[in-house]
């Protein structure tokens, strides 16, 4: 049987039920798990692969912040 996709990040559910600030690999974790639910296959390029400049990379690591945030930060 297939597994199904995780819907929210395992990076997320640690770093607010420890009341802690995201670590840097969690955030690009959390990032990449992001661009895969939003973009996917969509995409010419890899989350990896995107320019540092590029303004959907910079508003999806805001985004992935936000999420390992939890609203409480």
């Amino acid at each position: 049987m297939n597994r199904q996709p995780e819907t929210i990040a395992p990076e997320m559910i640690d770093c607010i039920a420890q009341g802690r600030p995201p670590r840097v690999d969690a955030l690009f974790r959390v990032a990449d798990h992001i661009w895969q639910d939003v973009r996917g296959s969509r995409s010419a390029f890899a989350w990896g692969e995107l320019p540092d400049e590029n303004s959907e990379r910079q508003l999806i690591l805001r985004a992935a912040h936000a999420a390992l945030l939890g609203g409480g930060g």
